[in-house]
């Protein structure tokens, strides 16, 4: 077995505990070479030492300035040559394609050494035992024993070996479709790992420039271990597509949820815009920005929790086409008179809006009710574009409408151009405020110039309106509302994409698709190194995601008598 992935040989020097020498120490002490027989021979007895190491490395610890040949421990500018680079050399060292290659060559490294030893250590473990239980056993009982754990070994070494393929996965049913690809529910055949499979088309993503949104996402999924966000379980790449195995999350998303029950009540809401605020911030703490948050990338999984996903707009600017797009309808509604609604009214054109138009969530643009104006202007902006979104979610829970929306999507841009009017506090017909003044203080800290925003997370849990929130504990919480799952593969709280009606809320993306497929290649030929860094494998055995029946019956055990959990 190879010690590196350079198969260079590593430098000697024992005086350092975290030392490549001792890393190859441990390599040689727990694997082997040869026969099988002889790869499967004891080595030394792994000690605490050693899982620390192995805590050290999967902590993503190790330091180049530890690690260096006479190294004190800590950073001495003495110990290094001061390089002078170029302007040009200055200007690729930021580009973002740079940058990302960097993460991806560090990545793989310490992936590669983290899982040989982890492989290694628990080999080693799994040899022990054998050996403890076959001395148990008579002679001809204990060749055949031997004989069947080597052979389980290899089957386990060869596994490692093989890349993984599309058809390595069962496809149980369709449980979304993108402009560039589907989402599917699956099964891994040798795990049984259920999981969302997306596949994306390689040319497409080309065709719309659309690798780098792709990579982020990836690089967003394999980097976050939060339970607030959507899990990477397999990434893979064959010569036509590239695939996302992703956590399944059953219980659909918010837009299904407000869809059902038109509002919630005060307390149902502070809850799921405290688990949103909470998804963002783990979000926020990976050093990306959402920049796309609707109700839509909420998912609700088996327990009744939130879960924030889809970042493929998380990294650098969104698309200029798109940007210029809501620009100019911007602008066209600049000159349009302001209407003034009731609260009924707004409900009632919003819900005849999104029945008109089936489209408009699946929108190929995307619907501008929660952007942030800096996103639709194409001007300067930083995170809390973000909860400028949240705020828009918060008005719409309560009142069944987002803020700025119109009896069409020109009347929404209309109110988006002029938001500071059309932002009032709504009132019943009876005179009564919808709003607490807390909430309606919240959101006018959230809806607001980025100035006069919230800054940061610290300020929005410490506001008012979320007083009576045990931020520790929100996953312990009881949710209003948990999934009611036949098994853990159940898609019931999906489109059926067998059914005519549900495949008009479509139309737009698959036309799209249609003619984005049509269109002559952009003259850039894919480059065999597009997706370079795009594989990953999880390190867990079995499935990484909960039992989501386990889950669901611990959720409905604990759910409070006022929920809504049997509503759909």
């Amino acid at each position: 077995m190879p010690l590196s992935p350079t198969r260079t040989a590593f430098h000697t020097d024992s005086s350092r505990e975290s030392s490549p020498t001792r890393l190859a120490g441990f390599f040689n002490g727990i694997t082997g070479g040869g026969s099988d027989k002889e790869s499967l021979r004891a080595g030394r007895i792994p000690n605490s030492s050693d899982d620390a190491l192995v805590q050290k490395i999967s902590g993503l610890q190790l330091s180049n300035k530890e690690n260096a040949p006479g190294s004190t421990g800590h950073f001495e500018p003495s110990q290094y040559r001061r390089t002078v680079l170029s302007a040009a050399d200055l200007a690729k060292a930021h580009d973002p394609k740079v940058k990302r290659m960097v993460n991806v060559a560090n990545m793989y490294f310490l992936d590669y050494y983290l899982d040989m030893i982890t492989y290694s250590y628990k080999r080693k473990q799994r040899l022990e035992k054998a050996k403890a239980n076959i001395n148990t056993l008579d002679e001809e009982e204990r060749q055949f024993a031997w004989k069947s754990y080597t052979g389980r070994e290899r089957v386990l070494l060869r596994k490692r070996r093989v890349k993984l393929k599309y058809r390595d996965f069962q496809i149980l049913t369709q449980v979304g479709q993108g402009g560039y690809g589907q989402v599917y529910l699956a099964r891994k055949t040798d795990t049984k790992e259920v999981c969302a499979l997306k596949v994306l088309n390689k040319k497409l993503l080309l065709k719309l420039d659309e690798i780098r949104h792709i990579l982020t996402e990836r690089d967003i999924l394999r980097t976050a271990s939060s339970p607030w966000l959507v899990q990477l379980l397999y990434s893979f790449q064959d010569d036509e597509n590239v695939y996302l195995a992703m956590e399944f999350v059953p219980g659909g998303d918010y837009r299904t949820l407000l869809n059902n029950t038109g509002t919630l009540n005060p307390r149902h809401t502070r809850f799921y815009i405290s688990e949103m605020f909470a998804s963002l911030e783990a979000l926020h703490q990976l050093g990306y920005i959402h920049r796309d948050l609707k109700p839509e990338n909420f998912l609700i999984d088996a327990s009744g929790h939130i879960k924030l996903t889809d970042f493929g707009l998380a990294s650098g600017a969104v698309s200029s086409h798109k940007i210029d797009s809501l620009r100019r309808k911007l602008e066209l509604a600049k000159d349009t008179p302001l209407k003034y609604r009731s609260v009924t009214e707004r409900q009632e054109a919003y819900r005849s809006l999104r029945v008109r138009d089936v489209n408009i969530a699946k929108s190929v643009v995307g619907s501008p009710d929660y952007m942030a104006l800096e996103v639709l202007r194409g001007t300067t902006y930083n995170h809390t574009i973000d909860y400028w979104s949240l705020g828009c979610m918060l008005f719409e829970t309560l009142t069944g409408y987002p803020p700025f929306s119109g009896s069409s999507t020109e009347e929404t841009y209309a109110n988006l151009q002029q938001w500071k009017k059309c932002l009032v506090r709504p009132q019943y017909e009876d005179g009564k405020f919808v709003f607490s003044d807390r909430t309606w203080n919240l959101i006018l800290s959230l809806i607001n110039y980025p100035k006069d925003r919230l800054k940061n997370f610290k300020e929005i849990s410490q506001h008012p309106y979320f007083s009576e929130v045990d931020w520790d504990n929100l996953r312990k919480s009881n949710p209003p509302f948990v999934p009611q799952l036949n098994s853990e593969a159940d898609a019931g709280y999906f489109d059926d994409f067998s059914n005519e009606e549900d495949m008009a809320k479509y139309k737009e993306v698959l036309d799209k698709k249609t003619q984005v497929e049509g269109m002559a290649d952009r003259g850039v030929p894919l480059s065999k190194q597009a997706f370079i860094g795009f594989t990953y494998k999880h390190s867990k055995t079995g499935s990484t995601a909960p039992n989501v029946l386990e889950d669901s019956t611990f959720g409905r055990r604990n759910v409070v008598h006022d929920s809504f959990s049997t509503i759909f």
